[in-house]
């Protein structure tokens, strides 16, 4: 899948997300590595990686202080625009964003698994410490900031609790210490019903349908409101309706890029996210979404209350819901310059 494809589809239907045309090349510099973590490298599971291998991007002012960026489980380490790579977060990270590009360096990374074939079990401090291995591998003892949203905000949370001497800023956008325990329902149904289609030689089809179970969370019940009428598309029943045919479309996109095993796999580590806020001692800053049905405004904001360290917190209001650290990075893009750069 393409570079392109995949920035369209961690962004869903973000509108007002312009991508790169195919022949427009980024001039900012990038470097990707493939980190070894080894054959000792062992999840929390006991399980052993297929591919030990952590794959990272640096981008922007090289020896300038190291940012870390991380996004919900369809990101990876293309944040920022790069030759013909749209990143996922360009709004953000770009030379004079709220990263800068001209005064930090930006790691970003691939979620583990690689390319595994099967199911793993592997938490958010898994990936915390998978990134830290990569953190030695590049000489970095420590990182000016992790700014994290969604999945990549509960990496960030566990990365400050396990290594606090490590890192000296965490953003957390849309996450908090621990799941929602509806929200941990929803994606175990979504869950199941991938593993159904497995079983019944399927997966693709069962990714599709959980891709769809999963958008209607991703965004508010106000904006279906405004976009759909819930209007039949045909006469008989089992016919689609519009907002039907939408979810459809996504799914279908979706699952040509997802992985069932890989699906699986990200879904559940959401949902092992467990983490005692008094063990964070970095500078916080955390933004909440009002009408986030994934992750409840309320759970960022006592998540933030309860940290260690000196912590701000922001509530935003948005008419998109989980997916608003996406299309509307202009609600807090300034706070979160003033957080990193200050």
């Amino acid at each position: 899948m393409s570079a392109l494809a995949v920035a369209n589809l961690e962004a869903g239907d973000c509108t007002s997300r312009a991508p790169l045309s195919g022949w427009r090349i980024s001039p900012t510099p990038f470097r990707d590595l493939d980190i070894e973590l080894g054959p000792d490298f062992r999840l929390e599971s006991g399980e052993a990686l297929e591919e030990p291998i952590l794959r990272i991007r640096l981008q922007g002012a090289e020896g300038a202080p190291l940012v870390v960026a991380a996004g919900g489980i369809s990101a990876g380490r293309k944040v920022a625009d790069a030759g013909h790579d749209t990143g996922w977060w360009r709004e953000i990270v770009t030379a004079g964003g709220a990263i800068d590009l001209s005064t930090h360096q930006v790691l970003g990374f691939d979620f583990l698994p690689g390319a595994e074939t099967a199911v793993k079990t592997i938490t958010p401090a898994d990936q915390a410490r998978a990134l830290a291995f990569a953190l030695d591998a590049i000489g970095a003892a420590t990182i000016r900031a992790y700014v994290g949203a969604s999945y990549g905000g509960f990496i960030g949370l566990a990365f400050a609790s396990l290594f606090p001497e490590r890192i000296e800023k965490l953003g957390v956008i849309s996450a908090s210490a621990r799941p929602d325990p509806m929200t941990t329902a929803l994606r175990g149904v979504q869950r199941r019903i991938i593993a159904f289609a497995i079983e019944n030689g399927r997966p693709e089809e069962g990714v599709a349908l959980a891709r769809q179970l999963a958008m209607t969370t991703y965004r508010s019940a106000d904006e279906f409101r405004e976009r759909f009428e819930a209007a039949p598309q045909g006469p008989n029943a089992g016919d689609n309706y519009d907002v039907c045919e939408y979810l459809t479309s996504r799914g279908r996109a979706y699952a040509r890029a997802m992985p069932a095993a890989r699906y699986i796999t990200l879904s559940d580590s959401l949902d092992r996210s467990n983490v005692d806020p008094a063990t964070v001692k970095a500078d916080c800053f955390f933004v909440g979404v009002a009408s986030d049905r994934l992750v409840p405004a309320q759970d960022t904001k006592e998540t933030a209350e309860a940290v260690a360290g000196r912590a701000q917190y922001l509530q935003i209001d948005s008419l998109v819901g989980h997916d608003a650290f996406l299309c509307e990075p202009d609600k807090y893009s300034n706070a979160l310059r003033a957080f990193v750069g200050e």
